[in-house]
């Protein structure tokens, strides 16, 4: 199964009269993020579910990506990626959906980078704005592990060389072990 791990876009900056859920999408951020979309519909990405942390920044940037791609789902709205979601958190949700080919889970940091640094088997990545980690993942295996496939930057640029990922993510650079195709 692919795995596509995406951090929101850029968004306003907290202050004392907005309150963190209902922080928005800059103009910036969704320019910027709609070329990332281009770039995931280039890559022939087709999720069958995309999971959204309830936060307006996370729903808004996982409805740009939905409608760029044409999406015919509804967004799943999972509360845990609001804060401390993680890999066991996650297991459990592939554990109760039916097989799937693609999922997309759009959250935050430092959550996404600690997740996909677990299943890396690296130190805990860092995910820039609108950046965007897909991985390979066998969700029947008794420990969730992955194989990076590929990185698109905040900017719409995609990275294939894991090595030049890793430098982007801040990760370690040892190359995971191969897991078996599906």
């Amino acid at each position: 199964m692919k795995l596509h791990i995406v951090r929101h876009a850029e968004a306003i900056d907290p202050s004392p009269t907005m309150t963190d859920d209902y922080r928005y999408l800059t103009c910036r951020g969704r320019t910027r993020f709609r070329r990332v979309a281009e770039s995931l519909k280039k890559c022939g990405i087709d999720p069958d579910i995309i999971i959204s942390s309830p936060l307006l920044r996370a729903v808004q940037t996982a409805e740009i990506v939905a409608e760029t791609l044409r999406f015919a789902g509804e967004l799943t709205i999972l509360p845990p990626l609001a804060d401390g979601f993680r890999t066991s958190q996650l297991r459990e949700f592939l554990q109760s959906i039916p097989p799937t080919r693609e999922l997309m889970m759009v959250g935050h940091e430092p959550d996404l980078g600690i997740i996909a640094g677990e299943l890396l088997h690296l130190t805990p990545c860092s995910i820039k704005k609108g950046g965007v980690i897909t991985l390979k993942i066998k969700p029947a295996e008794t420990e969730l592990a992955a194989n990076f496939l590929w990185l698109i930057t905040g900017g719409g640029k995609l990275i294939t060389n894991y090595d030049n990922a890793m430098t982007r993510l801040g990760g370690g650079h040892a190359q995971p072990k191969e897991t078996s195709d599906e």
